[in-house]
C-alpha cells in the first residue's frame, strides 16, 4: 500500500502541475491526449509497481489508482484555490460562479442568446462584466481601437482554433501567415475584380426585386427571401454556381446545414471543450456536414475551373486558386477549405440577417421610407451605380441604425490581452485574458459604472438617428405587418475582422 508520505508527495506533484505547467498556457489542443494520459496513468502505474517494486498484481493496482486520484485531487484543488481566491480577475464584477469556469455560462446559451444575456449583466454590473475564469465581456469604448484597430495590442483568442489546422485568412493567428493569406486575397477585391462582380450583383438584385413584385401589396416573409438571395448571389461570386433558390422560391438543404454548422459557435464554450466535444461522433453532426459541404463546394469549383458552361469564371475562388497553380489538388489544402467556409458565412449569413433587420424597422417607419425614397428618386434615374447612392444621409442613417440595434456579429469577436496586460481606458487588464467587446450591448444605450457614461459623453457626442427604435426578438418578420425583429444571428459566429 502507498504510504502516507507517497501520497503527500503525489497531491504535491498535482498542485505543482497545475501552478508550473497549466495555469497561464493555452491547452485546448492537447484535450484528447490529458484524456488518454490520464486512462492511461493507472494501467502504466500498475504495470511498473508490479514489475519494478514486485507489488502483488491487485495491490498495484489499488496503488495506481489512489495516487492517481491524490495526483488529480491536488491538480483541482490547486485550480479552484487559484481561481476563488487568487484569480487577479477576482476583482471585476460578475456572477460568482464564473469564477470557477466557462462551462457553466455556456450551458446557459442553448437558445444563443448570448448577446442577450450579455447585455443583462451590463446593466447589471457595468462595461466590464466577468464571464468566465479567465474571460471577461467589455464595452468601453476606449478599448475599440487597440483591441481591433491597426496596430492593436490585442491578439485573437483560442477561440479561433476550434477548426485547426483548417485555418481560413480570418481564423489564422499567425501573423506572418495572416499577412501572406491576404496578399492571396487581394486580388479578389481589386477595382477590377469588383468590377467583374457587379453584373452579378445586378442580376440577383434585379431576380429578388421580381420575386418581391409577385406580392405586390400582400405580405411577404422578407426573412426567407433574403436568406434565398444572399445564398444565391455568394453561390455565384464565390464559387461561379447558381444554387437557383430565387428561381425556385425553395430552401436549398445547405442553408439549414449553414444553420445547424454555425450553432455550436453559438455556445461560447471553452475551446478545449469544443475541440473534444466535435470529435466524438454523433454530437456536432451537422457541424461536420457543414465542413463537408464547403470543401464540396470548393472540390466543385476545382473540377470545373475553366470549363465552358460550368458558370466557374469570374468568382472569389477563381482569384484564390491563381495561387495554388503548381499544386496538384488544391482542394485538398487545409487552409484553401477553410477559406471557401469563410465565403460562404460571411458572403450569405451575416447578408440576409442585416438586411430582414434593415426592412424590419423600415417596415414600422413609413415617415422614414418616404425620406429615403424622395433622397433616391433624382439619383437613381438613367445610368446609375452605387457611387450615385452611397453618401445619401437618410439611406445610410437607417442602414447604419439597423446595423448598430442589429450587429451580424452580436457578441463581438474574442481577443486576448498580450502577456504584459493592457490599459482600456481607465482600467488594467491583465495579460493573458480573454475578452469579448460585444457589438450588441455597446449599441444599445449607456450602462450604470460613471467612468463609461461621462466618457462617452465627455469624447463624442451622440450620433443623429434615422431609426430611434429598440425592439425585442422574434424569429421572422413580414414586410408589411411586422410584429417583432427576427432573433439576432448566433451569438458567437465569426466573420472577417
Amino acid at each position: 500500500m502507498a504510504t502516507p508520505a507517497l501520497h503527500a508527495l503525489a497531491f504535491a506533484s498535482g498542485v505543482a502541475l497545475h501552478a508550473f505547467w497549466f495555469n497561464g498556457r493555452e491547452h485546448h489542443f492537447y484535450g484528447w491526449g490529458y484524456i488518454f494520459t490520464t486512462l492511461l496513468s493507472a494501467p502504466t502505474g500498475t504495470l511498473v509497481l508490479s514489475r519494478v517494486y514486485d507489488y502483488p498484481l491487485g495491490e498495484a493496482f489499488t496503488t495506481a489508482v489512489s495516487l492517481v486520484f491524490t495526483i488529480l485531487g491536488g491538480l483541482y484543488t490547486s485550480l479552484v484555490v487559484y481561481r476563488l481566491f487568487l484569480n487577479p480577475l477576482n476583482r471585476f464584477p460578475g456572477p460568482y460562479w464564473t469564477r470557477l469556469g466557462n462551462v457553466a455560462w455556456s450551458a446557459q446559451l442553448a437558445k444563443a442568446d448570448g448577446y442577450q444575456k450579455l447585455k443583462a449583466l451590463h446593466d447589471k454590473h457595468g462595461d466590464i462584466v466577468r464571464i468566465g475564469s479567465h474571460d471577461l465581456s467589455i464595452v468601453d469604448p476606449d478599448g475599440m481601437q487597440i483591441t481591433y484597430g491597426i496596430g492593436a495590442k490585442a491578439s485573437k483568442s483560442p477561440w479561433y482554433d476550434g477548426d485547426s489546422p483548417r485555418d481560413s485568412v480570418h481564423t489564422t493567428r499567425n501573423k506572418k501567415l495572416h499577412d501572406q493569406r491576404r496578399r492571396v486575397w487581394a486580388p479578389a477585391f481589386s477595382d477590377k475584380a469588383l468590377r467583374e462582380y457587379e453584373g452579378t450583383l445586378d442580376h440577383f438584385n434585379d431576380k429578388v426585386m421580381t420575386r418581391l413584385r409577385e406580392f405586390k401589396s400582400g405580405p411577404v416573409n422578407v426573412t426567407k427571401w433574403f436568406n434565398l438571395y444572399s445564398f444565391d448571389t455568394m453561390g455565384r461570386l464565390a464559387f461561379g454556381k447558381d444554387y437557383g433558390m430565387l428561381d425556385s422560391g425553395e430552401k436549398h438543404w445547405a442553408l439549414q446545414l449553414l444553420s445547424e454548422g454555425m450553432a455550436p459557435l453559438g455556445l461560447f464554450m471553452p475551446m478545449w471543450f469544443f475541440r473534444i466535444l466535435k470529435d466524438i461522433p454523433g454530437l456536432a453532426e451537422g457541424y461536420h456536414k457543414f465542413v463537408k459541404f464547403c470543401c464540396d463546394e470548393l472540390a466543385w469549383r476545382v473540377q470545373n475551373d475553366g470549363k465552358k458552361g460550368s458558370g466557374a469564371t469570374g468568382d472569389i475562388m477563381g482569384w484564390l486558386l491563381k495561387a495554388f497553380t503548381e499544386i496538384p489538388h488544391p482542394e485538398d489544402d487545409p487552409t484553401l477549405q477553410a477559406d471557401a467556409r469563410l465565403i460562404i458565412v460571411a458572403g450569405s449569413d451575416t447578408t440576409a440577417a442585416s438586411l430582414t433587420f434593415l426592412f424590419y424597422h423600415l417596415a414600422q417607419e413609413p415617415a422614414v421610407v418616404e425620406k429615403i425614397r424622395e433622397e433616391l428618386r433624382p439619383v437613381t434615374t438613367g445610368d446609375w451605380s452605387d457611387k450615385d447612392i452611397k453618401n445619401l444621409p437618410h439611406l445610410n442613417g437607417a442602414i447604419n441604425e439597423a446595423l448598430r440595434l442589429h450587429p451580424p456579429v452580436p457578441s463581438g469577436l474574442q481577443r486576448v490581452t498580450p502577456k504584459e496586460g493592457m490599459q482600456i481606458g481607465e482600467t488594467f487588464i491583465p495579460g493573458g485574458t480573454n475578452f469579448w467587446m460585444p457589438q450588441y450591448v455597446m449599441g444599445r444605450g449607456e450602462y450604470q459604472t460613471p467612468s463609461f457614461s461621462e466618457k462617452r459623453k465627455r469624447k463624442r457626442k451622440t450620433p443623429k438617428r434615422s431609426l430611434q427604435l429598440t425592439a425585442p426578438s422574434s424569429q421572422q418578420t413580414t414586410a408589411s405587418t411586422p410584429t417583432q425583429p427576427p432573433s439576432s444571428p448566433r451569438a458567437g459566429t465569426r466573420n472577417p475582422s
